[in-house]
C-alpha cells in the first residue's frame, strides 16, 4: 500500500489478502472513507455516507445540523462525526482494517519534518506538481481549468500547457468593479498561451439563485446531497451552470486550485511553535506582523506565552460558543480561529455542539503536534469534507472536479519546506513562488491583490430575500430548537453587513436544506437517491 501511495494523483487504496481488507483515503482528506456495520453483522466501507446510510438503514443525526451551524465550520479532530447514525468517518491519517466481523484502524501517515530550505525543496515541490498535473493529462478525455489570475490556478494552467494538453480556462467577473481576477487572468492566459472564457455576471446565476422559490419550495432540478449539509450552498445553481459549460467544451475533468491557500500560507500560529524553543526570536519576528495587523504587543505576548494545549483550547472554544463575536480580532496564533454559533442560534445549538465534542471517542487530538502544521492540515481536511457536495454536483453534470494541491505527494512536498522561510511576513507563498520562479508565469508572481466576492453575495441576498425568508417560514432547524426563526428572518430583512453573518447565513441555509432532504428522503426523486460511488463489504 505504501508503493501505491507514492504514485501521483488522488485516489483511494484498497487491498485484501482474502481474509483481511484494508481501505484508506488521502492524507489531505479529499478522498474520504466512511464505514458502518451492516444489519447482518458484517461491515461496509464507502466514500459515500449516503450510500452506507441506505445500505444499513441509518437515520439522520439531527444534532449534526447544530454542529454545521458552528462558525467557522471546522472539524478539528472530531473526524468520526458523520451525519448518519452508525456511520463513521475515518480520520485522514488512519487506515481501515476489516476482518470477518471485526474492524479497527491503524495510523498510516504522519506529516514530514520541515527539513528542507525553500531553495532545496522547491525542485521537489515542482516535481510533485508536475507529476500531479501530468497524471490528469494522461487520464482525462478532456480538460478545463479555473484561471483566476492568482498564483495557485495560474501555476496549474501553466503546467497543463507545458504538458501540451488542450484545455479551456475560465474566470468569473463579478459585479464588483474593484474585483480584478479577470484582469490578472487575461495577463496569465496571454503568457501561458491558453484560451480564456470570462463568465460575466449575467452569464450564470448569482449567489442564492435557484435554491428555492418565493414560497420556500426547494428547487430540485439539481438534487441536494443527503450525505452532509452543503456549506457552500449559496453558489449551487452557479456551479451547476458552470459545470455544464465545462462539459460543453468536451471536458471530463475540471482542474481547480482549491487547497493552495491552506498549503502554501503558513499561519501566525507558527510563532507559537517558535516561542516554545526561542521565545525572544519569536517576539522579534512577529513584531512586523503585529504592527501590520494592529495587534498590541502586550496581547501578542500573552497569547504566545499561554502555552495552551489543544485540549485546553477546545475547552475554551466550547465554553464561549454562545458569546458575541469580538469586534476586533486578537492575535491569531492559537490552534485555530474562535468558534462561534450564529446570532440566531439558540442555547440548544451550543449545548448540542458541546455534547458532540464531549462524545469524541478517543479524546481530542490535533492534526499535528505543531500548531502551524495542525492549522494547515485541518484546513486541507475540512476543505476536502466541505468540497464533497460540490464534487458530487459537478459529477452529475459529467465533470470531475480535480484538485492537484490536495494530492498527498504535493502535500508532503509542501510540508517538507522550512516553515521559518515560509513564515508570515516573508513574502506571499514563497514555496510555490520558488517552485514556479524559473519558468512559470511571471505576471502573477508579482500580484499583491486577491479577489473577494462580498458585493456579489450581498446582491444575491437582496435579490433572493423573499425566497430566503420563505425558506425559514416553516423551518426544521427551528422545529428542532436550533435557531430563533424570528431573529434570523430579521437579520435577512435588515441586510447583513458583517462577513461573519453572511457566512453564517450560508451554513444555516445548508443545514436547513439537508434536514429537509434527509428527514423526508421520499421527497427527492428516486433517480437522485442512489448513484453509489464506491462501496465495499467484508464479513457476513
Amino acid at each position: 500500500m505504501e508503493a501505491a501511495h507514492r504514485r501521483p494523483g488522488s485516489f483511494h487504496i484498497l487491498y485484501t489478502d482474502g481474509r483481511t481488507t484494508y481501505v484508506q483515503g488521502t492524507a489531505s482528506g479529499l478522498r474520504q472513507v466512511f464505514h458502518a456495520r451492516r444489519p447482518d453483522g458484517g461491515h461496509a466501507a464507502s466514500d459515500s455516507p449516503e450510500l452506507l446510510a441506505r445500505l444499513c438503514g441509518a437515520a439522520p443525526r439531527i444534532e449534526m445540523a447544530a454542529w454545521e451551524l458552528m462558525q467557522p465550520t471546522l472539524d478539528y479532530g472530531l473526524t468520526e462525526a458523520a451525519c448518519w447514525t452508525g456511520v463513521h468517518r475515518l480520520m485522514a491519517d488512519q487506515r481501515l482494517r476489516m476482518s470477518g466481523d471485526t474492524v479497527d484502524t491503524v495510523t498510516w501517515w504522519r506529516p514530514p519534518a520541515p527539513e528542507l530550505s525553500v531553495a532545496e525543496g522547491a525542485p521537489q515541490l515542482r516535481a510533485a506538481l508536475d507529476a500531479a498535473v501530468g497524471v490528469r493529462v494522461a487520464t482525462a478525455a478532456g480538460l478545463s481549468a479555473d484561471l483566476s489570475g492568482g498564483m495557485d490556478s495560474s501555476s496549474l494552467c501553466y503546467l497543463l500547457a507545458q504538458h501540451g494538453a488542450p484545455f479551456q480556462a475560465f474566470v468569473e467577473q463579478t459585479v464588483d468593479p474593484n474585483h480584478d481576477d479577470a484582469k490578472w487572468a487575461a495577463l496569465a492566459a496571454r503568457e501561458i498561451g491558453c484560451d480564456l472564457t470570462v463568465f460575466q455576471p449575467d452569464d450564470i446565476p448569482g449567489p442564492y439563485d435557484g435554491i428555492c422559490d418565493t414560497e420556500g419550495v426547494l428547487d430540485r432540478s439539481v438534487p441536494h446531497s443527503l450525505s452532509t449539509p452543503y456549506t457552500l450552498i449559496r453558489n449551487r445553481a452557479r456551479k451547476t451552470a458552470m459545470a455544464r459549460t465545462f462539459a460543453a467544451t468536451g471536458a471530463t475533468v475540471h482542474m481547480a486550485g482549491f487547497g493552495g491557500d491552506e498549503l502554501f500560507t503558513v499561519t501566525p500560529a507558527y510563532f507559537s511553535d517558535l516561542y516554545r524553543t526561542a521565545p525572544l526570536k519569536a517576539l522579534r519576528e512577529i513584531r512586523p506582523l503585529a504592527r501590520l495587523r494592529r495587534w498590541p504587543m502586550r496581547a501578542v505576548m500573552r497569547a504566545l506565552a499561554s502555552g495552551q494545549s489543544y485540549g485546553e483550547w477546545i475547552d475554551e472554544q466550547v465554553r464561549s460558543l454562545h458569546l458575541p463575536r469580538p469586534a476586533v480580532q486578537g492575535p491569531t496564533v492559537q490552534w485555530g480561529p474562535q468558534w462561534r454559533i450564529p446570532v440566531w442560534a439558540t442555547p440548544r445549538t451550543a449545548e448540542a455542539v458541546r455534547s458532540l465534542v464531549r462524545s469524541a471517542p478517543d479524546g481530542i487530538a490535533p492534526q499535528a503536534p505543531e500548531r502551524s502544521v495542525h492549522v494547515c492540515l485541518a484546513g486541507q481536511r475540512i476543505g476536502g469534507h466541505r468540497l464533497a457536495p460540490l464534487r458530487e454536483l459537478m459529477q452529475r453534470q459529467g465533470v470531475l472536479l480535480s484538485l492537484p494541491y490536495m494530492d498527498d505527494g504535493v502535500l508532503e512536498a509542501a510540508l517538507s519546506l522550512s516553515r521559518a522561510e515560509n513564515r508570515p511576513g516573508v513574502s506571499y507563498k514563497p514555496g510555490l513562488k520558488a517552485a514556479m520562479q524559473t519558468d512559470g508565469p511571471k505576471a502573477v508572481l508579482s500580484r499583491s491583490t486577491k479577489g473577494e466576492f462580498s458585493m456579489s453575495v450581498h446582491q444575491g441576498i437582496a435579490r433572493n430575500r423573499r425566497s430566503l425568508l420563505a425558506l425559514f417560514q416553516d423551518s426544521l432547524l427551528a422545529e428542532h430548537g436550533f435557531i430563533d426563526p424570528a431573529r434570523l428572518r430579521s437579520s435577512i430583512r435588515n441586510s447583513m453587513r458583517p462577513e461573519a453573518e453572511t457566512s453564517a447565513l450560508e451554513v444555516t441555509v445548508g443545514a436547513e436544506i439537508w434536514l429537509r432532504t434527509a428527514v423526508s428522503p421520499g421527497s427527492v426523486p428516486e433517480q437522485f437517491l442512489g448513484k453509489p460511488n464506491q462501496a465495499l463489504s467484508n464479513g457476513s
